[in-house]
Parts: C-alpha cells; sequence; structure tokens
C-alpha cells in the first residue's frame, strides 16, 4: 500500500474513532485546518468561513467543481440567499472563488460552478508557514531532548583523568 494511500486510512480511522462509524458513513468534509487557523489573516469573516464550508461538503473530487444553488446554501446556513450572494461576491473579490455561470441547454440559468483554487493558492502560503514552525518547534524538542555534550565526558562515573 502506497505511504498516500497509507496516511488517508489512517486518518479515516481516526476520524471513525472520534465521531463514530454512522457519522462517518454518512458523510464528511475535509478542509485544511489553516483555513480556520488563519482566518483572520485571510481576512474571512465567520459566514465566509461557513460558506467555503458548505461549498466543499459538495467538492467531491479536483475535478468536479461543487455548484450547489444558493438558495441550498442558504437553507443548509439559515440565512437569506442574498446574505449567500454578497458573501460569494466577497470572496470572488477577495480572489478566492470564481464562479463559473451554467446555462442549461433550453437557455435557463442553472446554480453556479464554484472555482475555489483561488483560495487554496492564498492558503498554501500559511500552509507552508505552519509546516515551518513544526519542523522549527520538533528541532527545537529534539535539541532540549539531546545530552549536552558536557555530560558526555563522563565515562562509567569517572571524569577520564
Amino acid at each position: 500500500m502506497s505511504e498516500v494511500k497509507t496516511k488517508a486510512v489512517s486518518a479515516e480511522r481516526a476520524l471513525t474513532q472520534k465521531w463514530g462509524a454512522t457519522l462517518m458513513r454518512a458523510g464528511f468534509t475535509a478542509l485544511p485546518d489553516v483555513i480556520f487557523k488563519y482566518q483572520k489573516a485571510l481576512n474571512l469573516k465567520s459566514l465566509d468561513v461557513l460558506i467555503i464550508l458548505h461549498l466543499s461538503s459538495f467538492w467531491w473530487s479536483a475535478s468536479d467543481l461543487p455548484w450547489p444553488s444558493k438558495a441550498k446554501l442558504a437553507e443548509g446556513l439559515d440565512v437569506d440567499p442574498s446574505t449567500v450572494r454578497r458573501s460569494i461576491k466577497r470572496l470572488e473579490e477577495l480572489g478566492y472563488i470564481k464562479r463559473i455561470y451554467r446555462k442549461a441547454e433550453v437557455g435557463d440559468n442553472q446554480s453556479n460552478k464554484y472555482d475555489l483554487r483561488g483560495l487554496v493558492a492564498a492558503a498554501e502560503k500559511y500552509a507552508k508557514e505552519e509546516i515551518n514552525r513544526r519542523g522549527a518547534r520538533a528541532a527545537e524538542d529534539r535539541a532540549r531532548k539531546t545530552t549536552p555534550r558536557a555530560f558526555k565526558l563522563l565515562t562509567g562515573g569517572k571524569t577520564g583523568k
């Protein structure tokens, strides 16, 4: 089994232990921690994060962009559809979301598709910072656990004289 697949199975097992098999079988949404941890740095309001979370719940593969209706998002968030429209417009102005308009063959409007690659690109900077910070902390922890060189001079309780 590849390392990536092993990590995915391990992550799914950990989620099942935390949330229970029934909840996990009903479905789950993966969202990088940096979206939450760096919400302020990304200039995201709480409603923006909730909309991103809801959009992500409809995004099953990289090539299959989410396309829930604004009414469906509004219903899930218990807000007015105009509130969702304003937030999506704001996310688009920030460059985090790109709306892709869809038309039916008969000319009717369909719900938009939403491309979140702008958010992915913006959050990547913070993800790299987080990874570097963890690496530095791990190095500091290893350094603290290392025996100082002065004690290595002692051999069997003698100073080597």
